[in-house]
């Protein structure tokens, strides 16, 4: 079965499309689309209407976390007549903040969200599609949690729990599309290793979180990128203009920077 991934919002735009600090993409697979997260804003559905994209014919939707960057348009899209599941980890509708600004930022939105099926550890949303969450952190692996808190105080760590990505099996191999990967892409890929024994995958797609590393944490990441033998590299939203040069110049992969607009096939 054929499998489609188009990015209907990212940090950088195509010729004629909004961009915004966000993610969304639409994964069709034969006849079926699936919605995998919904940007900061409604503005990823001027997208979708531009790249030919009903969103309101999506099965589902699944939420990589629960920050404003990858939820936020979660009433445009119920506005626009979207009616399919709704997947989240539980965690993700928890009121949370950044207290590395003055005054700490409120970056939850889904409060009081409509009903939802509700995803920990590995659940197949769909055919071929698997959510995994719950991603056990690992000792010495870098997790991009950093000023994160359930309370405007900085009291009660965030330690980003409901982060999750998708693990899609496509005639090329495993891919992973990820959201924010705040458990940290070693992590990430340690988990589809040690609860699935995938040890390896054709692409990973998505943000990396890596636009505020260090230097080990960055090589860290390349090191795991590069064992997991990833053909295709897709970086994008929080992952960093840096950060994608390094991956450029550092892995023998392929690596195309994401951008608004971009369509993938497998």
């Amino acid at each position: 079965m054929p499998v489609n991934i188009t990015v209907l919002m990212d940090n950088e735009a195509g010729d004629g499309l909004a961009s915004e600090w966000g993610l969304s993409c639409a994964v069709s697979l034969g006849d079926r689309l699936l919605l995998w997260d919904c940007g900061q804003s409604s503005a990823f559905l001027d997208n979708a209407r531009e790249l030919g994209i009903d969103v309101a014919k999506a099965e589902l939707l699944a939420l990589s976390h629960g920050h404003y960057d990858h939820a936020g348009g979660l009433p445009g899209l119920l506005k626009a007549g979207f009616g399919g599941t709704i997947y989240a980890h539980p965690g993700s509708t928890r009121e949370r903040f950044s207290v590395r600004h003055d005054p700490p930022e409120s970056i939850g939105v889904l409060q009081g969200m409509p009903p939802f099926e509700p995803v920990e550890g590995s659940v197949e949303i769909a055919p071929s599609v698997i959510m995994v969450t719950d991603i056990p952190r690992l000792p010495g692996n870098y997790e991009a949690i950093k000023g994160f808190a359930f309370d405007r105080e900085g009291r009660e760590a965030d330690h980003v729990v409901d982060d999750a990505f998708l693990l899609i099996e496509t005639r090329q191999g495993p891919v992973v599309l990820l959201g924010c990967c705040h458990s940290g892409i070693a992590n990430s890929l340690a988990v589809l290793k040690d609860r699935h024994g995938i040890k390896q995958v054709h692409a990973v797609i998505g943000g990396l979180h890596l636009y505020n590393s260090d230097r080990d944490q960055m090589e860290q990441a390349l090191n795991a990128l590069r064992g997991c033998g990833a053909s295709l590299i897709v970086p994008g939203h929080c992952t960093g203009e840096e950060a994608t040069r390094v991956l450029m110049r550092k892995l023998d992969a392929i690596v195309r920077p994401m951008h608004s607009g971009m369509r993938l096939k497998f």
